[in-house]
């Protein structure tokens, strides 16, 4: 990942190429960084093969690789919650955060039995077994998974 040297995070500029040359990626402070244009990226993939002694080849290529399967994974991760009814989207998400069946229950005025005929649903229709698959999934969307 490229990092950001600064302390703040990398923001987008509202007042970006109108070409639709802009090449957004994600911000924040895990080393994550935004492009406005391929001349920010080139700059700042120059900073890093020189801090790093890597090649800038390498670099690019890895930076590359990674985007593709972050994508890869998002869209399996839209596919498999497209086929959730609206509730099971929601048991499934307070669940991924952490919650009991009971405190879910309790939360959506159900009862446990329900939640866990939902709950069991919902990692049938994702394909998955647990609660840590579901919240991996989930991960793949947003940050926004509930804390208990």
């Amino acid at each position: 990942m490229l990092s950001r040297p600064s302390s703040s995070p990398a923001r987008p500029k509202a007042d970006g190429p109108p070409d639709g040359r802009s090449l957004p990626m994600d911000a924040g402070g895990d080393g994550r960084i935004v492009v406005e244009t391929g001349r920010d990226l080139a700059e700042h993939l120059r900073r890093l093969a020189r801090a790093s002694g890597e090649p800038i080849e390498r670099l690019a290529a890895d930076l590359l690789r990674r985007g593709l399967e972050r994508e890869r994974r998002r869209r399996r991760a839209e596919a498999a919650l497209a086929g959730l009814t609206p509730r099971q989207r929601e048991v499934a998400r307070l669940a991924a955060g952490g919650r009991t069946n009971r405190q879910i229950a309790r939360e959506l005025w159900l009862s446990p039995e329900t939640v866990k005929t939902h709950l069991r649903r919902a990692l049938e229709r994702c394909d998955i077994h647990s609660k840590a698959d579901l919240r991996l999934l989930l991960s793949e969307l947003t940050d926004d998974v509930p804390t208990p």
